[in-house]
């Protein structure tokens, strides 16, 4: 048997909870291991510069969200070290026949309104999917909706699809509209990263002795002491008094499952003793998600000088016949996350999406396209050749230009983005079904000394880079307690 090595808090994983609860534990004075299976630190915050670009991008965080609460970003600003825009602009809508003009998105935006609001009030007990609930309400206000605001409304509301990651076939209604957040976001220009520097740089942390790369974790076990001992896949064995489990909400679910050919999937992690009843029900109430990015480089802009672009979908067939009928529409919700079937015909306007204008945000000429599943498993299983002549109709449409009048040589980099088929993440941001609940309350409350951090885990800043950093403070605040340290 390897030898085991001693440590006080043993943290899985190093994005931005796990440092985040690592410098606050090493501050108290406090010591710490984190181990973390990927060759990098940072999760899914990735700063990546492709070997032909002088160029860094983003592939996860981008934005401060919400900065009006954001430590992160109060931090930031405070110290100075991070280069960041306020992108609240106006934007600039474009659908399958071109850019909408402001009179057009302003004749919908209260119908928009009060779809959120219909589909927000929806009770969990009688969640429905997005589509569902817009069809609901086009159904009771038939009456009172103009043709325009009918046919082009609810693809407006499935911009929604963005900030949630998944078709509004498969979204929770209830739970899909973020709201407004707390204060403006800020795009972070100086690649995300930075951050996660600041955070160790500022509270001197050892990262070459206490930052072990490469260390997949297989097994946690808790001993009857409540003392927690750690095994990686080389063998090595790691004790500690506490543990803070920060790997993804789709990672942990595998972990949990009770089919023995997912639980042994790589990046799975063997609990012993099994986690509690409260926390594997709670795994059937939360979701993981898919939201991607496509990052296309060019030597020169061609495009309009806005900030950002939103991409409208076509019209939805199936809701056209509402007026025609005499009951309730009832629309069969959707596979959360599923991907596209192999013979389906795709058009590019099925999807909504959000595109980033690098040239007005960082003085880059580039586009950054954020796109919702199943275009997600598209995109990032074919990659990058795929990914251009699959959104050219796209940005042809955008730039004002037919597709014969694109570059011909297509971009100079082209970057997508693999969070949904990484076995250490598998997808990019918690999400949510009909009748989900937000969080799984039972890995807010631990098990013990076994403690859960990140994105997923948490209300303020839920799903969000400053949530997860939020959860590990709380996570090392409470050991700090436990040790009887002050912060």
């Amino acid at each position: 048997m390897s030898n085991i090595q001693n440590t006080t808090v043993i943290i899985i994983g190093a994005g931005i909870a796990g440092i985040k609860a690592a410098t606050t534990l090493h501050q108290a004075g406090i010591k710490t291991l984190i181990l973390e299976a990927r060759d990098r630190i940072g999760g899914r915050i990735l700063t990546y510069q492709p070997k032909n670009s002088k160029y860094k991008y983003d592939l996860g965080a981008c934005w401060f969200h919400s900065t009006s609460s954001n430590p992160v970003f109060a931090k930031s600003v405070e110290l100075g070290q991070i280069d960041y825009v306020f992108d609240d602009k106006p934007v600039l809508f474009v659908g399958p026949d071109g850019a909408l003009s402001d009179e057009e998105v302003g004749s919908l935006g209260p119908v928009v309104g009060q779809i959120k609001s219909f589909a927000s009030a929806k009770k969990q007990v009688d969640d429905v999917s997005l589509k569902q609930a817009v069809a609901e309400y086009l159904f009771a206000n038939d009456k009172s909706l103009s043709d325009q605001q009918k046919k082009y409304a609810p693809s407006l509301v499935r911009f929604l699809e963005i900030p949630n990651g998944c078709s509004w076939e498969g979204v929770s209604a209830r739970l899909a509209d973020p709201g407004a957040g707390n204060g403006r976001d800020a795009f972070v220009k100086s690649g995300y990263s930075d951050v996660l520097k600041q955070e160790l740089d500022g509270s001197k942390y050892p990262v070459e002795e206490n930052i072990l790369t490469g260390k997949v974790v297989t097994k946690v076990k808790t001993l009857e002491d409540g003392s927690i001992e750690v095994f990686t896949d080389d063998n090595s064995i790691y004790k500690s008094e506490f543990a803070i489990v920060t790997i993804p909400q789709a990672v942990l679910k595998i972990s949990g499952s009770d089919d023995e050919t997912i639980s042994k999937e790589k990046g799975a992690i063997k609990f012993e003793p099994s986690l509690p009843t409260k926390i594997l029900d709670g795994f059937k109430k939360t979701h993981m998600t898919s939201l991607s990015k496509v990052i296309f480089e060019f030597d020169k802009s061609f495009w309009p000088d806005v900030e950002k672009f939103i991409i409208v979908p076509k019209p939805d067939e199936s809701l056209k016949l509402l007026s025609t009928k005499t009951t309730k529409p009832n629309f069969k919700t959707q596979e959360h996350n599923k991907p596209p079937e192999s013979n389906a015909k795709l058009d590019p306007f099925d999807y909504p999406y959000l595109i980033a204008n690098l040239q007005s945000l960082r003085n880059i000429p580039a586009l950054m396209v954020l796109a919702p599943a199943p275009a997600t498993q598209l995109l990032e299983t074919k990659g990058g050749e795929f990914a251009w002549n699959f959104l050219k109709p796209i940005i042809a449409n955008l730039s004002n230009l037919k597709i014969d009048e694109l570059p011909k040589e297509g971009p100079k980099v082209t970057v997508t983005t693999n969070w949904t088929n990484d076995a250490f993440s598998r997808g990019s941001i918690s999400g949510n079904a009909p009748g989900d609940n937000l969080v799984n309350d039972g890995l807010i409350d631990g098990v013990g000394n076994l403690r859960f951090a990140g994105e997923a885990y948490c209300y303020e800043g839920h799903g969000n880079a400053h949530g997860a950093y939020l959860s590990g403070l709380k996570e090392a605040e409470f050991i700090a307690g436990k040790l009887g340290h002050k912060l």
